[in-house]
């Protein structure tokens, strides 16, 4: 099982390094100026989110081809992707659950130094710096350890205001979906943030991705209200 298995990933590794997948954290994004206060100065001080999620969990189709940069993470990290869950569940969300939230967004924004990443290498931060991807990835190893299911802490990608690819941590809850970005100060609703989202890992399996549906597709795609005579 375990041969077939590897197999598989190493055949997901081949088709995501062949394709022109998304690359997180491009050049504005890494903080390569003194410019990023200015340019995200809006974004940083979102207000906290409310206890209860308003627009519940990130809707997603079809399974994707994961980031390149995910990729290249998997094969040095190999354990942290070779793992399934057949029946995953959302966390209930009591107050010390989201007070662990609040305590790892805050505390890693403020423990990692950003640095530009021409690579767009995902890892753990090396030296006290990284990108977004090392905020994200942290994040998540943080909240495991502090006893969080792994498959309610999912890695998301999308493209920013100027088009510009960025990843977050995304916690799934009974609550609703709740996203730890590093362009903010606190945890927010998925919604409250200005990005066109476009994939997310797989809640059954961590190096399976799927497509993140648009909210105004899904506007497009329901059924027309039936009109009375």
């Amino acid at each position: 099982m375990t041969f077939f298995r590897l197999r598989s990933f190493a055949a997901l590794c081949f088709v995501a390094f062949s394709a022109a997948a998304l690359s997180a954290c491009s050049s504005d994004m890494e903080y390569g100026g003194g410019n990023l206060n200015m340019k995200f100065a809006s974004i940083g001080k979102l207000p906290l989110a409310a206890t209860h999620s308003t627009v519940g969990a990130m809707p997603t189709a079809e399974a994707v081809i994961p980031p390149a940069g995910f990729v290249g993470f998997c094969v040095r990290h190999s354990q942290e992707c070779l793992i399934s869950s057949a029946h995953p569940s959302a966390v209930s969300f009591t107050a010390d659950r989201r007070g662990e939230l609040e305590q790892v967004q805050v505390a890693t924004n403020a423990a990692i130094a950003p640095r530009a990443n021409p690579a767009h290498t995902w890892d753990y931060a090396n030296g006290g710096a990284g990108y977004c991807n090392t905020y994200a990835l942290t994040k998540r190893q943080a909240l495991i350890a502090r006893g969080w299911p792994a498959d309610d802490l999912l890695l998301a990608a999308a493209y920013d205001e100027l088009g510009e690819g960025h990843l977050v941590l995304i916690a799934r809850t009974s609550d609703g979906d709740f996203a730890l970005d590093n362009r903010v100060d606190h945890v927010v609703e998925w919604s409250a943030l200005p990005y066109r989202w476009i994939s997310m890992q797989s809640q059954n399996s961590p190096a399976r991705w799927v497509k993140i549906v648009d909210k105004a597709v899904m506007v497009a795609a329901a059924p027309a209200a039936r009109k009375g005579p």
